[in-house]
């Protein structure tokens, strides 16, 4: 009997150690909220301006009277040589412990980008409250510290506006994609080179920071996606924009969805297609040491807009704009390829292809893969459908009365 009672003593004593509660939990009340990050370099020392953007619990907070007077956010910054002391020193400033498990968005300056970024990242692999699914954007001609400091319409939390933007666009027009911090690591440490979404200021920065710049129909300052940063060995050597940005995706096969405008027979890019289905593959082999890169693109799209007379109950009009869908895609991924090939960057990952099928081959170009890819030739085949017209077959004003 007095075993039985030392056993279940035991047991007790065992059982209330692990339901002690939360032994390092921290008060909401002490704790500052970082939503945004913000890496700029410092322009005559080493180090960083890091900057954090730190959600306003009181003007968030929803409240049935008065709107607050404050900012939903405020921002602050520390310098330092690591990043990790940077944050640190920000307690200097702050009444609050800051708190990074909501950080949902990282910025990195222009300047810092060219410079270099392969040491930025190792603090999000080896931090808790870090995510590795941050999304990263590049400041374009600007500093991160005053891309940060804008406020939006729409969205209370700035950082929040930020990511919906880069998801807003990705699904819909097609020239840029969620660009997390793991993808950006894996871009570092991979065979090739990599791309990262650009953030632009249009209007007045000074007034962007402004509460009173929201209280107007038309906002003097915001931001706008811009193009995708092309990085080589961790530095930023240049932007695609437009076509060259879209045909990055479709080779990447990333594209989500986009609008193609198309030519009519008489007139030019006043057909609007819809491509609502993209499929891109891939394939890399050698041919007398030269790279040949074999893509196959399957698309899908419907017709939302026609700005001329076109009788789509034709099977033979359809085919004509099938052919001109499959033309502009293709024209589209070839400026993307040439521009690449231009700056000897394998944006695309075609030497992690070559490696993954063909690693004996990968041994004889690896060295020298950049000047390899220059030189590589391009074997390009797309396929168009149109899925849908609408509700209509033809235009409601008639082939005779067309301006």
């Amino acid at each position: 009997m007095r075993t039985k009672l030392i056993g279940l003593l035991t047991l007790y004593l065992g059982v209330s150690v692990l339901l002690t509660g939360c032994w390092n939990s921290r008060e909401l009340n002490d704790l500052a909220i970082v939503s945004g990050i913000g890496m700029d370099k410092l322009d005559d020392e080493d180090g960083y301006r890091v900057t954090f953007q730190i959600i306003n619990p009181t003007s968030s907070a929803p409240s049935t009277g008065a709107s607050s007077s404050q900012p939903p956010v405020m921002v602050i910054s520390s310098t330092d040589r690591t990043i990790f002391g940077a944050l640190r020193k920000a307690s200097r400033r702050m009444t609050r412990q800051l708190f990074f498990a909501h950080t949902q968005l990282m910025i990195v300056g222009e300047p810092l980008a060219r410079s270099g970024i392969n040491n930025l990242f190792d603090i999000f692999e080896r931090s808790h409250e870090l995510r590795l699914n941050t999304t990263v954007l590049i400041a374009k001609n600007s500093d991160a510290a005053s891309v940060l400091k804008l406020l939006t319409a729409l969205e209370t939390q700035p950082s929040t506006g930020l990511v919906k933007k880069t998801q807003n666009t990705s699904r819909v027009w097609g020239e840029n994609r969620r660009i997390g911090v793991f993808e950006v690591i894996n871009g570092i440490t991979g065979e090739g080179d990599f791309t990262i979404n650009g953030i632009q200021i249009i209007g007045s920065a000074e007034e962007g920071k402004k509460k009173s710049s929201l209280e107007q129909t038309e906002a003097p300052a915001g931001s706008i996606m811009s193009g995708l940063g092309v990085f080589k060995n961790g530095k930023l050597i240049s932007w695609l924009n437009g076509p060259e940005s879209r045909g990055t995706q479709w080779l990447l096969d990333k594209l989500e969805e986009t609008s193609v405008n198309i030519d009519s027979l008489d007139r030019n890019k006043d057909i609007s297609v819809n491509v609502f289905y993209s499929k891109t593959s891939v394939k890399v082999d050698l041919q007398e040491g030269k790279p040949v890169f074999h893509i196959h693109i399957r698309e899908e799209g419907s017709i939302n807009e026609a700005g001329s007379f076109v009788d789509l109950s034709k099977e033979e009009e359809l085919e004509k704009l099938k052919k001109e869908l499959a033309e502009q895609t293709a024209s589209e991924v070839k400026m993307a390829l040439k521009a690449a090939q231009e700056k000897r960057s394998d944006i695309f990952n075609f030497g992690n292809e070559l490696k993954r099928t063909h690693p004996e081959l990968w041994k004889t170009v690896k060295k020298d893969w950049n000047s390899v890819f220059a030189e590589g030739e391009l074997d390009l085949q797309v396929d168009a459908y149109i899925r849908g017209t609408g509700m209509r077959l033809k235009p409601y004003f008639p082939v005779e009365k067309r301006e």
